[in-house]
């Protein structure tokens, strides 16, 4: 047996036996078994890892005996995406999803302390889900299969894969796939032992898996806006949605575990809430991986899609069964005393997120579902997402706004005066000024103008309250009171980050759309073109060789005011001499608060027709994704949460987080 599959195949035994020994251990109450179990899943993550690196061994040494080297690789392709093509077609993402999900449980298994009841039964979802996909990598999806002959060369790697988006996009979203099962399985075992501490124990994975999945939109996003054509930065293709949709319920999740938390109320909710999430990551690499939709993204025809829908359909069915029957124990308290309470912010967030996820799934799914009752696909355009998306945006903008200061319970009209009449007068006031400064279009007026001055109000009057509490505790002067407060609050600061992200991205986007201006140009050389504020002169037509395409560079000086802003700004082409495919590279530089964005449209040797925009506040999606959101949920990752004795009649010394 060839060695990446023996590896393979010692680890799906592990995975069984493992399993069982928990079973035994849980039946019997024997320790010695649960150690052996351990033992068996450190060494699960040992052979997944060895056959990972066997894989990128295959590849960089070109081994095109091996089928899946063969299809995404070739002689000419450059050494950097010879790796990334580890992860380029279906066989190789599933190893990387398994993988993933293997070193986490060999985390888990390290950590003796936490490895408690809960953790002994949620096991029995991980290792049976972990067994199924590498029994898939061993008969439907073999990355280690061998041809029958040594080609002289491979096929290559699409040529639109073969960009820096490659190398982060993928990993960064199956981080978040696999982070997923963790939780979800910390449910089941805590509704099967009626243990409500699970949503501590599941919070930091969550926040986890979200992190993975926010950068994994975050570059997929960028890679959209810098690869393909079109110059946007999110098209609801059907398999961007796929990696959209487990966002969108995680983070409704999240806010909603704070209420669990912290009221004891919204359990069934969560129950619901983390078993679809789990239910659309599945979904999404049925999506990618089987070939149904007609995508960019999608990996082509395969024969795994059956695995993926029977594996959806046995948790589906399991996971209502056992709370139906655990349903007593489940029960939430009532914790809704008024509509105008931060408990109710906190259900009206979760339905904002529902409803969208709803559309985007609703739209994702409904050529599939006009193949099969009309006999051919109806696709659902951008139109309609934006439709229900934008104002559901600008709803979760005021809802952010309202959050950090309305009060528990039941918000008095004293408490909505106090806290939100400053707020509510300084975004009237910001709103008559833009629209005296000419600022006339409605979202633009709602989402960056009050939009933007409510959140930043609320947030940092928010945060004095805190400052002040801290200078009651211990007046330390300023600057000490504040690092105090940030510290002794750092999961509510995490939180405020990221809403101030989010904020971002929605400001950066309606400000792309509504103020976008584009021209498409027929250019000789030294000809001189304006869009907007702007004249761009085409200087130079380029052309080169560059590792394995040739490029055709169109070069631009940019003038704003008739100063020079940009030099040698370019509009490139490839032409991939293996495929015999040419590929648009769309290039994009900042100029103050624009993003200047050149999409060459055909590069002859002294002419060009090139695309130009200008695309306003582009950069705060960037800063505010990569930056400021990542920021502020490892802050929140940084905190660990009370396990309130009270409500749950345990010790402390009982819980030991994850």
């Amino acid at each position: 047996m060839e060695f990446g599959e023996t590896l393979l195949t010692i680890a799906l035994i592990l995975c069984i036996y493992a399993a069982i020994a928990h079973i035994l251990g849980i039946w019997k109450k024997k320790n010695e078994l649960f150690d052996s179990a351990r033992a068996a899943i450190l060494l699960i993550g040992v052979l997944l890892t060895i056959a990972s690196l066997w894989l990128f061994n295959l590849f960089i040494t070109r081994n095109f005996q091996y089928e899946y080297v063969a299809m995404y690789s070739s002689l000419d392709l450059p050494k950097v995406y010879t790796i990334a093509a580890f992860w380029a077609g279906s066989d190789g993402s599933l190893l990387l999803w398994a993988w993933l999900i293997s070193i986490y449980i060999a985390i888990i298994a390290i950590r003796g302390k936490s490895y408690d009841n809960l953790i002994k039964h949620a096991m029995l979802v991980i290792l049976p889900t972990l067994g199924y996909l590498i029994y898939m990598l061993l008969t439907v999806s073999r990355p280690f299969r061998m041809l029958d002959f040594m080609p002289v060369d491979g096929n290559g790697l699409n040529p639109m894969l073969q960009d820096p988006g490659m190398l982060f996009h993928p990993p960064t979203l199956f981080w978040g796939y696999a982070g997923v099962l963790i939780p979800f399985a910390l449910m089941i075992a805590g509704i099967y032992l009626s243990d409500e501490t699970w949503i501590y124990r599941a919070r930091r994975w969550a926040l986890w898996a979200w992190l993975g999945l926010a950068l994994g939109n975050m570059f997929g996003s960028y890679w959209a806006y810098t690869v393909l054509n079109w110059g946007g930065f999110w098209g609801w293709d059907p398999v961007e949605n796929a990696s959209f949709l487990p966002f969108l319920t995680m983070t409704a999740f999240y806010h909603s575990t704070m209420i669990q938390e912290r009221k004891s109320g919204m359990k069934i909710w969560n129950i619901f809430l983390i078993l679809f999430t789990w239910e659309l990551v599945v979904y999404g690499t049925l999506l990618t991986r089987s070939g149904i939709i007609a995508s960019v993204h999608t990996f082509g025809q395969s024969v795994t899609a059956p695995y993926y829908i029977n594996y959806m359909i046995v948790v589906f069915a399991a996971t209502i069964l056992l709370v139906a029957w655990k349903y007593d124990s489940i029960k939430s308290k009532k914790i809704l005393e008024s509509f105008v309470s931060r408990e109710g912010s906190f259900l009206y967030n979760n339905w904002i997120f529902i409803v969208a996820a709803a559309s985007v799934l609703w739209g994702t799914t409904y050529p599939l579902l006009s193949e099969a009752f009309r006999g051919y696909k109806v696709m659902v355009g951008p139109s309609f997402y934006n439709q229900i998306n934008v104002p559901l945006g600008i709803a979760l903008l005021f809802l952010m706004a309202i959050c950090p200061l309305i009060g528990w319970r039941k918000a008095s009209l004293s408490n909505l005066k106090r806290n939100f009449s400053r707020p509510l007068l300084l975004a009237a006031v910001a709103m008559v000024v833009a629209f005296a400064l000419g600022v006339h279009d409605f979202y633009a007026l709602v989402a960056i103008v009050a939009g933007s001055v409510l959140v930043i109000s609320t947030h940092l009057i928010a945060i004095s309250r805190m400052v002040t509490k801290q200078k009651k505790t211990e007046d330390k002067g300023f600057p000490k009171n504040l690092s105090l407060a940030f510290w002794n609050n750092r999961r509510t600061f995490g939180g405020y980050l990221c809403h101030i992200a989010i904020l971002m991205i929605i400001v950066s986007a309606t400000g792309a759309v509504v103020y976008e201006k584009t021209e498409t140009f027929n250019m000789r050389v030294g000809g001189t073109y304006s869009v907007g504020d702007y004249e761009f002169k085409l200087t130079k037509i380029d052309q080169y060789d560059k590792n394995n395409k040739q490029v055709s560079a169109a070069l631009f000086d940019v003038y704003k005011n008739g100063k020079l802003v940009l030099t040698d700004s370019s509009a490139l082409m490839y032409h991939y001499l293996k495929q015999d495919n040419t590929n648009v590279k769309p290039m994009a530089y900042r100029v103050g608060i624009d993003d200047l964005y050149f999409s060459a449209q055909a590069i002859t040797s002294n002419s060009a027709t090139v695309k130009l925009k200008v695309m306003p506040l582009m950069f705060l999606m960037w800063i505010g994704g990569f930056h400021v959101l990542i920021s502020g949920i490892l802050i929140s990752l940084s905190t660990k949460v009370a396990v309130r004795k009270n409500r749950y009649n345990i010790g402390m010394e009982d819980i030991n987080e994850l």
